[in-house]
Order: structure tokens, then sequence, then C-alpha cells
């Protein structure tokens, strides 16, 4: 089959959707498919030719052919497109929605199902529902943006039960839950590469080294855990683990991180929260497996649908994280992860300590971790996403190709 992947990033661009896009790209060529990723002009790599004829041409990646195409997700973007569908017959196009990966000041991409229309069949992965700013005031529309995205497309795919139960009553077609799978490989570091990664940082044999994984925002809670960490002694230390901000929603996300910044100093932590900026897959694996002990508070709950978990999950690391909004049967207290309420730093103070201590708990969130992140694998998720686009395909009425 022909798949078009529309993605607001890719590699080399910081961000979740991107790394999620490469992952289920390759996973995807591996069944069989010629697969194409278009993206933004971002995605070009440095060490890609830029004349006119070059930048008209897609990159080989080897597992996909790279369109780094679009240079702003406005109107003209859905024609540019709806060209390299056509130019290249694609047979489904699947669009990996969030609202900060594309223009948050337009609604042109919500309606990319429609400028496709009777040339080949939209499939919506919705990262998230968040809705886009689009402008002052926009109230209602907002969120009408993002229900006529999905009543648009012939088929959608969620990644959590909580963001099913909500397409199934906006979608225009068939909705599926298919699960995020960790968005780095596993690598897996000797211990010279852990203990190198430890000293880097200024931990000593005695200290305790917290880990937080991921881009910062206001939904992830690293302000609570700045606060927590303001409740514990001087063994321990945190790390931000990788890039700070990313591509997507660079103002806002630049806001919080001065703010969490002015935190940190405030509270006099700066020598005890380090940061190892953008790192290499193999690098972000040796500095979660340097972490003691993964915190990540997400202030709207843990979710299936964070890359960033699903990749400690699969490193194995023991992890302490918010309670889920919704009833979610796969989280189990002290057996996969230890949850706590979002936006209690006593609370989660209290967890680190309880956890730094013992040992054999730790050791059984690492073996529950690595059981859940089983059920998460590439190979499982791709073979879901493609029965679905056959089923899609198969119901399309045809094209005027």
């Amino acid at each position: 089959m022909r798949i078009g992947l529309v993605t607001g990033e890719y590699p080399p661009m910081e961000g979740g959707v991107g790394a999620f896009t490469e992952q289920l790209a390759r996973a995807l060529h591996l069944l069989g498919h010629e697969i194409h990723v278009i993206t933004s002009t971002k995605a070009r790599p440095n060490d890609a030719p830029r004349t006119l004829a070059a930048v008209r041409e897609p990159l080989d990646l080897g597992y996909a052919r790279l369109h780094p195409r679009v240079g702003r997700w406005r109107w003209p973007s859905l024609s540019a497109v709806a060209d390299l569908v056509i130019r290249y017959d694609l047979e489904v196009v699947n669009l990996q929605y969030q609202a900060a990966a594309f223009n948050m000041r337009s609604p042109a991409i919500s309606y990319l199902p429609w400028r496709l229309k009777s040339i080949a069949p939209t499939v919506v992965t919705f990262h998230d529902l968040r809705v886009p700013y689009l402008f002052p005031k926009a109230g209602g529309l907002r969120e009408a943006a993002v229900r006529g995205l999905a009543h648009r497309a012939q088929g959608c795919i969620a990644t959590n039960p909580a963001d099913d139960r909500r397409l199934l009553a906006w979608a225009g077609g068939p909705v599926r839950q298919i699960p995020i799978g960790s968005n780095i490989e596993v690598y897996e570091p000797n211990h010279v590469e852990i203990a190198e990664a430890r000293i880097g940082l200024g931990v000593g044999g005695d200290g305790i080294l917290l880990g937080y994984f991921g881009f910062l925002n206001e939904t992830k809670g690293a302000d609570t855990l700045i606060d927590a960490l303001a409740g514990l002694d001087d063994r321990f230390h945190l790390v931000f683990i990788g890039g700070r901000t990313g591509a997507s929603d660079p103002d806002n996300n630049q806001a919080f991180l001065a703010g969490l910044r002015d935190r940190i100093a405030r509270t006099s932590l700066s020598e005890r929260v380090h940061w190892t900026g953008f790192l290499s897959p193999a690098r972000v694996s040796t500095h979660l497996a340097a972490s003691d002990l993964m915190v990540m508070p997400y202030r709207d709950g843990v979710s299936l649908r964070r890359g960033t978990l699903m990749a400690v999950l699969a490193h194995g690391r023991p992890l302490v994280t918010t309670t889920p909004v919704e009833q979610s049967p796969e989280f189990r207290h002290g057996e996969n992860m230890w949850l706590v309420p979002p936006d209690n730093p006593a609370a989660l103070t209290e967890a680190v300590i309880r956890l730094a201590a013992d040992p054999s708990l730790l050791e059984r969130l690492r073996g529950g971790a690595r059981a859940l992140a089983g059920d998460y694998g590439w190979g499982a998720i791709a073979a879901q996403t493609d029965e679905f686009y056959a089923q899609i395909v198969a119901a399309y009425p045809g094209s005027l190709k």
C-alpha cells in the first residue's frame, strides 16, 4: 500500500509527534508498505541539497520518502499536500494531528480531509484533543475545528480510552483505539557509561538522581516537581533529560521554561537541577538508566498518549507519576508505577522518599514497567494501524485519479 503520513514536525525537528511518526513509518515499511512523509520545510536535513530542483524531489530515508515541502500550515498547504498525494498515487493519507504541531492560529489543517475528498481517504490520528488557539475570543470555534476534522475524516485513531469515547461522538467514520509506543529505541548502556553520565551531572555515589524525560510545557507538571525537590535533602538531584521545549508552540513553552528557571533560582536549587539538552537516542537511554527514579507528574494525569511515558516504561525504569483522570486498568499503583495526585508537591516528595528507601519496591516497579511496555511494541502498533488503513481503503468509494 502507498501510504502518506502528514505531520507538522519530523526529525531533525524536536517533538513527540515527529518522533512517533518516524517510528510508525519504520514499522509500516517493515510490513512492506511504501511510505511518504509529508512535513514542514524545517525537517529538511542540513546536509540535503537545496537547489530548486532538489527541493521539489523527495529525500530517500531508506524506510520512507521524505517530502519537507510545507513552509506554513495555512490554506495553501492543503493544495501542496493534495499535489503530492496525486503525484505519488497515494492510497491512504494518515494525518498526525496535534494542534501545537501545526499553525495554532489557522484551522486550515482541519480541512485536509475535505481537500482530499475524491482523491484519497484520510485517516486522522489524534495525539490529543487540545484545541487550536485560532484568534482571541474564538471560543467554541476552537473545539469546532477539532470536531470538524474528526467528522470529515474517513477514519479516526485515538491513542487512549478517554479520547476514543469523545471521538466516537464526533467522528463521521470508524474510530479505532491504537496505542502509542516508545518514541526512542531502547539502548542498554554498560555500567561505565552509566557511571560517566552520573559523574557528568555531578551526582556522587551516595546521591539519588531523579529523572524527568520530555519537553516542558504547562501540562507536564515540571513546576510541581521543582516544588517537590525543594522538600528533599541535598542527596537528591534532578535531571531534565533531552531537549527543553521542542519545535511546537515555542512561545508558550519558552515562557513556561523561563518561569521554571526563575522557580529553580528562587528555591536555591540550581546546583541540584541539571539539564542534558538534546541527546541522541542512545544517550537518552543512558541517562534514563542513570536515574534512580523517574518522576513525571503530568498535570492532566498519566495517559497512554504520552510517547515519553512509553519510553520510560520500555526502559524498565521505576516511575512516579500522577493518577489518571479516568480509570485506566493498565496503570497499577505499586506494581508498574507509583501514582500520586496531580499538583501536589507534598505527596510527590513523600513518594520519592518512600521509594528511594525501598530497593525491593523499586525492583518491583522496574519489572512491572517492562511487562506493561511489552503490550505496546511497534510491530503490534503498525499491524493494528495497517489493518485499520485496509478497512478504510476498502470502504472508500473510489477516486477521480
